[in-house]
């Protein structure tokens, strides 16, 4: 199933003016840098300390759970295995299995979903579900590992979010 997904969205959805769009997408993610800039930035303004510290904890712990089961389960790249797949961007160098990318994204969409009502949480979560589409576009993910950083970043954000709430007297998680 995996490799039939791959191969359509490469088939059927890939093309010159979507290409650009979803490597720059990848681009914002590339080594959590953004979404650690972000969550910095409310860090350090005092009225936002408390939700920029919950969201750089939540993209931390989380990213290092991804990157522990990375080592783990040592999934190969789907460009390395599926011979019609064309990888678009830069070559990763790191295993498949989950997600960075995603994990990251969704990490900081499901605090700031917590956190903020409105449009910016919706669009946080959009950028989220495009970063996660993006990887599989690119073809440097399977949807299984997508998914799966989906689902390491709702349980290590919902972690994160609970530890905050507890000692939210000390650092005013909001």
């Amino acid at each position: 199933m995996d490799k039939a997904i791959l191969i359509g969205i490469q088939e059927y959805i890939r093309n010159d003016y979507l290409t650009p769009v979803m490597l720059f997408v990848t681009g914002i993610g590339n080594f959590g840098a953004v979404w650690l800039f972000m969550a910095m930035l409310l860090a350090f303004r005092r009225s936002s300390r408390g939700q920029g510290l919950l969201l750089l904890i939540a993209i931390l712990f989380c990213g290092g759970i991804g990157e522990c089961i990375k080592h783990a389960v040592m999934r190969p790249r789907p460009f390395l295995q599926i011979p019609d797949l064309i990888l678009l961007g830069p070559v990763p160098h790191s295993f498949s299995f989950p997600s960075g990318h995603t994990i990251c994204a969704f990490a900081l969409a499901f605090i700031v979903w917590r956190l903020y009502r409105g449009w910016v949480r919706i669009l946080v979560m959009a950028l989220a579900v495009v970063m996660a589409f993006s990887r599989l576009y690119l073809g440097a993910h399977y949807p299984t590992d997508v998914l799966a950083g989906v689902v390491v970043a709702y349980l290590g954000s919902a972690f994160v979010w609970r530890m905050g709430k507890k000692i939210g007297r000390v650092i005013d998680v909001g």
